[in-house]
């Protein structure tokens, strides 16, 4: 076989313009699937870097927006407040499963010193300690808000790594007073989005930037600051279990449990990062399969040009074939021969476009802003399928070479 493809080889390697010229076909075609696979692929690793931010083992209720139906929100409120730690404690009883069960709250607070340098550098939340366990957030510096703080209404806070620059500068946040409206706290601890996300939403769900958090205990905020009575005590509960197998099943018990505290209200929305992902890997797998079939057609035209180009090498190569046939070499021996120079072709050719698909994937990257990938498996897959192709639309010329009678293909050539 070595020998077949290096005389493959040696007769591709005397009609040079021809093969490249060949070869152009799969290159587009397999330079088209890398770079449209490429953002696939890219924009599935964002879409689940997006959507591990909420934490795939982790459910939230997060409180419906009824500001928009004010007749509605009336009617809701009149039976129920909204998310409260009552709903908290109730579910911390009754979700065997759950490893931390937490509530935050939003607090809007205008007068913040030191001054951050625009209203929207900061973010004032007060929430508890499993709330902050069950979170992607990674502590970077100090300590973390424990159970004594929540309890003893400790006036202390962790500030997020863009908080701290915002309010800080580089000065070490550590120690720090901050006067949030009338409340004075203490910096105990730093901390930084563990999940690298920097998108604002991920199918249709708001991310929060956490970064640029204030935390304070959750009683703490909820006794300094004014909540009023038709206002839900909480603005989100965090859930966080130990194994996939239990998140559709305690969702849907959370929901009864909510549900019947809140007399039926569905005055909250819950949002399940795991199915957030199997609908964004469906979606993706369609779009790739799409994409995947409009490039392909690419890759068919140019096998139709290597089937093109080598039957016109077998009648340029008639009185050769005669030759090799008179001389000894048997039809599978041609055929086999043929085979090897399309597949070269054809592997030339995938080699080439893979780089050109590096190519493009980096120019979509760089002039788009669009996030792109490229997998090993993607390569390797370029390569096989352009050799396959090659051996496919190689077929029909090596077999028709393979069956010209000596005699006939040397008296026709001379």
């Amino acid at each position: 076989m070595r020998d077949v493809l290096r005389e493959g080889w040696r007769g591709l390697s005397a009609h040079r313009v021809r093969t490249f010229l060949s070869a152009l076909g799969i290159l587009f075609g397999v330079a088209a699937v890398i770079g449209i696979l490429s953002i696939g692929e890219g924009a599935r690793r964002e879409q689940e870097q997006l959507i591990a931010q909420l934490g795939i083992l982790n459910f939230q209720l997060r409180g419906a927006d009824l500001s928009g139906d004010p007749e509605r929100e009336e009617a809701v409120r009149r039976l129920s407040r909204g998310l409260s730690r009552r709903d908290v404690a109730a579910l911390r009883a009754e979700l065997p499963g759950a490893e931390y069960v937490g509530g935050a709250r939003e607090f809007e607070v205008y007068a913040i010193v030191p001054r951050p340098d625009s209203p929207d550098a900061v973010r004032i939340v007060g929430a508890e300690p499993d709330y902050l366990a069950a979170t992607s957030l990674v502590r970077v510096a100090g300590r973390p808000l424990s159970p004594a703080d929540e309890e003893g209404l400790a006036q202390v806070a962790l500030v997020g790594v863009d908080a701290a620059v915002a309010l800080f500068g580089s000065a070490d946040p550590l120690g720090q007073r901050v006067r949030l409206g009338d409340v004075w706290v203490t910096v105990v601890g730093v901390v930084q989005d563990g999940s690298g996300g920097s998108a604002d939403a991920v199918e249709g769900v708001e991310l929060d930037d956490r970064n640029r958090d204030i935390i304070l205990p959750l009683s703490t905020a909820l006794t300094r600051y004014s909540v009023d009575d038709q206002e839900p005590e909480l603005s989100e509960i965090q859930v966080a279990l130990t194994d996939t197998e239990q998140v559709a099943g305690h969702t849907l018990l959370a929901q009864r449990i909510v549900d019947r505290l809140h007399r039926e209200q569905r005055d909250y929305e819950l949002i399940v990062p795991l199915r957030l992902l199997e609908q964004s890997r469906a979606q993706q797998r369609i779009f790739n399969i799409v994409m995947g079939l409009i490039a392909g057609i690419s890759l068919l035209v140019g096998g139709i040009g290597i089937m093109n180009i080598m039957l016109a090498s077998v009648l340029e190569r008639t009185r050769e074939i005669g030759i090799r046939l008179a001389v000894g070499a048997t039809p599978q021996d041609i055929q086999r021969l043929f085979l090897a120079e399309a597949s070269l072709i054809s592997l030339f050719g995938g080699v080439l476009g893979v780089g050109v698909g590096f190519a493009i994937s980096g120019a979509v990257s760089a002039f788009t802003g669009w996030a792109t990938a490229v997998s090993p498996q993607m390569v390797v897959l370029a390569c096989a399928i352009s050799t396959v192709e090659g051996m496919i639309f190689g077929y029909i010329p090596a077999r028709r070479a393979s069956e010209l009678p000596p005699a006939i293909a040397v008296r026709q050539a001379g």
